[in-house]
């Protein structure tokens, strides 16, 4: 929702008040608290093709605030409250994809995925005028952006400190990709990539890794500047990363939606833990890294395309190391800060994801065993943990539930 920000970016507000207003949000906010949105995909449980049936959704959970419309009538999107825990992310998400099961059941199931595999058609934009103005801003958005996100938001108290942590975030955006990875499959055919989303996402403007800022000033300044270029408020900012005005968080939006809860509790565990570790380190008199965008697009491009069984260039010198064992290296640093803030269960579930090639690798394997019409079901039957009819023998290494 717009806050009084968004509204003062929109009437025209000076740099200074926007910077002003931005800054009393994230002074004054509690450090490290979290929050997730998940992206889900309705499909006509015959079918399994998308239907559009978000208002009969939205309808039906009765004023639920952690069941919202998307750009497409075909989407709805699953929102936690704000959480201190990551167990507690999981069991909001485990509780709105139940509640949104239960109340569409026989209308339409529930898909967790990064791309849904085989539509071609991603029917009605919904009826509002914020998605009927993207429409018509981004008409290709709206004919071809059937895709679902994982959004991380992390609380980082203290304005310049946030700006801090988000320029260095910035660097690591393409290893939580990597391993998030959850679209393989792309209007009926293999992409060839571990997630074709960020190829998909390109409709819109202003995707991709954010431009590092100076300081909050410079961000205010980019703000009201967009106007000019079409973005009305600040969440016409689409990038993979972004300091959200209206909740005073830093929004991490690289990820896939996970098809089960349990991926989604790790990747919501590392993005919490990573925050931690950067703002420590900044507390402690650390300068963070700040690297070039365009240096994180090259790596982000190889998250893209190999998802964990891949490459990906040191930032610094071009060096090549294989993205296993830098998401494993990762892991390992992030431990003692997973510890101290209660999710280092949760943040194992990175070492699995790595194991197992994640979740392109589990769709290709159901595919392979299945077809891709049966893969479509398996991912429904997954996202809820409900059974349509006989159901499908998958792989052992894929068959996992949230």
């Amino acid at each position: 929702m717009r806050d009084m920000l968004d509204a003062a970016v929109i009437e025209g507000a000076t740099a200074d008040a926007v910077e002003a207003r931005l800054r009393s949000k994230l002074d004054s906010i509690a450090s490290f608290t979290i929050g997730a949105e998940e992206e889900y995909i309705l499909v006509d449980p015959e079918t399994l093709l998308p239907i559009p049936c978000s208002g009969e959704a939205v309808w039906s959970c009765h004023g639920d605030r952690r069941v919202a419309a998307e750009l497409l009538q075909c989407q709805i999107e699953g929102v936690t409250p704000i959480s201190v825990a990551v167990a507690d992310v999981m069991r909001e998400l485990r509780s709105v994809r139940r509640l949104l099961d239960t109340r569409l059941a026989g209308v339409a199931r529930l898909v967790a995925v990064g791309a849904h595999p085989t539509a071609t058609d991603p029917g009605p934009i919904t009826d509002a005028p914020r998605y009927a103005q993207i429409a018509v801003s981004h008409p290709l958005a709206a004919r071809r952006m059937l895709v679902g996100g994982l959004h991380v938001h992390v609380a980082v108290g203290g304005a310049d400190r946030a700006v801090a942590v988000f320029n260095a975030l910035r660097s690591y955006l393409p290893f939580i990709a990597a391993v998030a990875a959850n679209a393989p499959f792309h209007e009926g055919e293999d992409s060839g990539m571990a997630s074709v989303r960020p190829t998909l996402l390109r409709h819109l403007s202003r995707t991709g890794t954010p431009p590092a800022f100076r300081s909050l000033s410079e961000y205010a300044e980019f703000l009201v500047w967009s106007r000019g270029v079409g973005a009305q408020d600040a969440t016409h900012h689409w990038w993979d990363l972004r300091i959200h005005p209206s909740t005073g968080t830093i929004e991490v939006r690289v990820a896939d939606v996970p098809t089960n809860v349990a991926d989604t509790g790790a990747i919501v565990a590392l993005v919490q833990s990573l925050t931690f570790r950067l703002a420590e380190r900044y507390d402690g008199g650390e300068t963070l890294e700040c690297h070039a965008t365009e240096r994180i697009e090259g790596n982000a491009r190889l998250a893209a395309r190999d998802g964990v069984d891949g490459l990906l260039a040191n930032l610094d010198d071009g060096s090549p190391v294989a993205t296993a064992d830098a998401v494993l290296a990762l892991v390992e640093a992030l431990t003692p800060s997973a510890l101290a803030l209660g999710c280092a269960d949760e943040l194992s579930g990175i070492e699995r994801l790595v194991r197992e090639g994640g979740g392109a690798t589990r769709q290709r394997l159901v595919a392979e065993s299945g077809g891709i019409e049966e893969l479509v079901r398996w991912l429904a039957e997954q996202t809820t943990g409900r059974r349509s009819g006989a159901g499908f023998a998958v792989p052992e290494l894929v068959a996992q539930t949230g």
